[in-house]
């Protein structure tokens, strides 16, 4: 039996998925917000969307972080994460064709990165580390998976 998966992921994670949520629901909120001016009885979706921006934007992005866990062991990289559901990746290190690091423009801003461990079945992400901890984790990653027990 293998430790649970400790390892957070950079705090800053909670302003991109925040900002995400923003922009998902504020879009929702002018939407309704149209449709509520064509059709003067339809003003439950505005009501539904406000909900939205007050609730989801502050706490989806706390949620998402304190549930998001990854860690480096000894049989592969044990991935946990998930809002309402669960779910929990080993990654055995075998299985490891190559590992990469991507920033994408909110990621560049905020020096933040994130690793992608492909295998022959997909890929597996560690998203919205600090950059110098996704730098060292893909390094660390290609050195435990390109070693060879049986060498």
């Amino acid at each position: 039996m293998i430790a649970a998966p400790t390892r957070t992921l950079a705090p800053q994670a909670r302003l991109v998925w925040g900002a995400a949520q923003l922009g998902l629901w504020g879009a929702l909120a002018i939407g309704a917000a149209m449709l509520s001016q064509v059709d003067a009885l339809d003003w439950w979706p505005l009501v539904a969307a406000v909900v939205g921006l007050v609730v989801c934007v502050p706490l989806v992005p706390i949620l998402r972080w304190r549930r998001w866990r990854w860690d480096v062991q000894e049989p592969g990289i044990d991935i946990r994460h998930g809002l309402f559901s669960v779910r929990q990746t080993l990654v055995p290190w075998v299985r490891v064709q190559h590992v990469e690091t991507r920033r994408g423009v909110l990621e560049q801003a905020m020096n933040l990165a994130t690793v992608v461990v492909h295998t022959a079945a997909g890929s597996h992400t560690i998203p919205l580390l600090a950059e110098k901890d996704a730098e060292e984790l893909r390094d660390r990653i290609a050195e435990l998976a390109r070693t060879d027990p049986d060498a």
